[in-house]
């Protein structure tokens, strides 16, 4: 716990003494909102003034520390194992306009996203476990705030690789979650607080989250290293959970997510709902690329 602390007080102190063989791009308060952040970083929504139908991207993207967010992925860890994420969303409308006199884009739709392990035996890849998750959102970002109010259902699933070999249970729940990030120079910092509306099993309703990481202004052409963290405070059913997380990231110029070869500590209770009770420690690789 104490490492991911410290690991946290590096980045928010990173931009003070960050340095790069060429100029970074500029975060100002009164950036255009189209392209404030630094490469690596998604941009934000470009739309026209008013409302929209079916607008492009989302104002809130996806933060890669987070081992729990919206990606695809496709990773090995220690245990011979094979982590699959696979998801998407949809914004149905959006708005942009000028808030306070700064430049905002408002969005609502709907995301999904489903999480498979598998385990690896000889040229056979047997599944034992999904958890699916569908729900709605509505998020904003007003120059380096981003905002996100979101509604999920998730449910856990033994599945054939695991068949008599574990007992199986109903795992599901409701979640209303409120989620703040902030640009400070090549840092996006974050938290978060999430309350189950509905669970079964039952467990206390409240969570915290806060994490960070960084895409680096060093680089080797278009890749550039990142690093990041995330902490999962949960009651003592489920248990904290922290993740480390680092790699090479290939920057799009175009300012789309980047796709990320990526190396993964992670430590506490499991997050997959049939297995919550089980502590875990295992470190993973693979590629990820974010919405």
């Amino acid at each position: 716990m104490t490492k991911c602390f410290v690991f946290l007080l590096f980045f928010l102190s990173f931009p003070v003494f960050s340095h790069s063989t060429e100029p970074a791009v500029a975060v100002e308060e009164n950036a255009d909102l189209f392209n404030p952040f630094p490469a690596g970083f998604t941009s934000p929504p470009d739309q026209p003034e008013g409302w929209v139908a079916l607008p492009p991207g989302r104002p809130f993207p996806s933060l890669i520390s987070d081992p729990r967010d919206l990606k695809l992925a496709l990773r090995k860890n220690n245990k011979n194992e094979l982590e699959a994420d696979v998801g998407g969303y949809r914004s149905f409308a959006g708005w942009k306009g000028k808030i306070k006199g700064q430049d905002t884009v408002i969005h609502t739709g709907i995301e999904g996203q489903a999480y498979f392990q598998l385990s690896k035996e000889g040229a056979k890849f047997p599944l034992h476990s999904s958890d699916g998750v569908i729900g709605f959102y509505a998020e904003a970002i007003r120059g380096l705030n981003m905002y996100q109010l979101r509604f999920t259902h998730l449910s856990a699933h033994l599945a054939d690789g695991l068949f008599g070999l574990r007992q199986r249970f109903t795992y599901t729940r409701e979640t209303l979650s409120l989620r703040f990030a902030r640009q400070f120079g090549v840092v996006r910092a974050y938290a978060g607080y999430h309350f189950l509306v509905h669970t079964k099993p039952v467990f206390p309703r409240h969570a915290l989250q806060i994490g960070a990481y960084s895409i680096l202004p060093w680089h080797w052409q278009r890749l550039h290293p990142y690093l990041g963290a995330d902490l999962k405070l949960r009651d003592s059913q489920e248990g904290t959970t922290y993740q480390l997380t680092g790699g090479a990231a290939l920057v799009s110029s175009l300012g789309a997510p980047p796709l990320r070869l990526s190396l993964n500590y992670l430590k506490g209770h499991d997050l997959r709902g049939q297995f919550y009770y089980e502590k875990t420690e295992k470190l993973s690789v693979g590629l990820e690329m974010d919405f």
